[in-house]
């Protein structure tokens, strides 16, 4: 049964790359669907389509040779004629089911590699386009997971335009709080344009906490969480408990290989944390 006040829905970001939002948006989908029984969306809003590879696997091949409606398509609001001199047509499609648990779902709305082609060259993208769709078409999901890229642009304001929370992933590492200043400036900006949007940070989460060679992080890790929750704490975020490990297992499982997990299956303490803050 579909929440009574629409979807949660929640934007994956960090304005600094590499901090594991693709495979933390992974996760947390197959979580709500598998383990918290909700029904879920996911949306792929980087160009890179990391999300996208990691949730179809072999499938994503298929789905550009087949050229199926994407991301892309839904920004347009149509589909672009096929062959045979046919002309644009209506838009339909754009969601792929990833795997079914009885009425419950996992579904993906696409990336491809050419969207910032398109919308660069679009005149004037509408970041609302993508908060229409889902409040047309998607009221009976429990929640919208959207991994978001690593830049200010217009597809950070669609996120931002469809979203109610915001989670930031961050590494403990040198630098690990560049982003922090540009990300909290982008909401600000944001909530200034929309006042009647209400958009909050349902917390931050260190990803990649400790590192083989028995030293858990050494003393840069610490220093780097000094800062994380400093800066935090400045714009008032707050700072997931559990933490998620280092694991040569994440990529195995991104690939549908659960031959070795190792400290992947700690994955479910966070996103049991995560889904318990924000209600669902």
């Amino acid at each position: 049964m579909a929440r009574p006040n629409g979807p949660l829905v929640i934007c994956v970001i960090n304005l600094k790359g590499g901090v594991g939002k693709s495979t933390i948006s992974a996760l947390l989908s197959r979580y709500a669907l598998l383990t918290r029984q909700k029904d879920v969306l996911s949306i792929d809003l980087d160009p890179q389509a990391n999300l996208s590879q990691a949730l179809m696997h072999t499938n994503y091949n298929d789905f550009l040779i087949e050229k199926r409606p994407s991301i892309v398509e839904i920004f347009n609001g149509y589909q672009p004629p096929a062959a045979g001199g046919s002309g644009p047509k209506p838009l339909s499609g754009g969601v792929e089911l990833i795997a079914q648990v009885g009425a419950n779902s996992l579904q993906l709305i696409p990336s491809r590699f050419d969207f910032s082609d398109n919308l660069t060259e679009s005149l004037r993208p509408d970041p609302k386009v993508l908060a229409r769709y889902l409040a047309t078409n998607f009221q009976n999901k429990d929640v919208i997971i959207i991994d978001c890229a690593p830049t200010e642009s217009v597809l950070t304001r669609a996120a931002y335009h469809a979203s109610g929370l915001v989670l930031v992933p961050v590494k403990p590492e040198y630098f690990a709080t560049i982003g922090f200043p540009l990300l909290q400036e982008s909401l600000v900006s944001f909530r200034k344009s929309n006042r009647g949007h209400q958009i909050d940070v349902s917390g931050i989460v260190v990803n990649n906490a400790f590192y083989d060679g028995g030293n858990n992080g050494g003393p840069e890790k610490l220093r780097a969480l000094a800062d994380i929750r400093a800066e935090a704490a400045k714009n008032g975020w707050p700072v997931f408990k559990t933490e998620i490990p280092f694991s040569r297992g994440f990529p195995k499982i991104m690939r549908g290989d659960h031959s070795y997990s190792g400290n992947a299956t700690m994955f479910p303490h966070f996103a049991k944390e995560f889904f318990d803050t924000i209600g669902l």
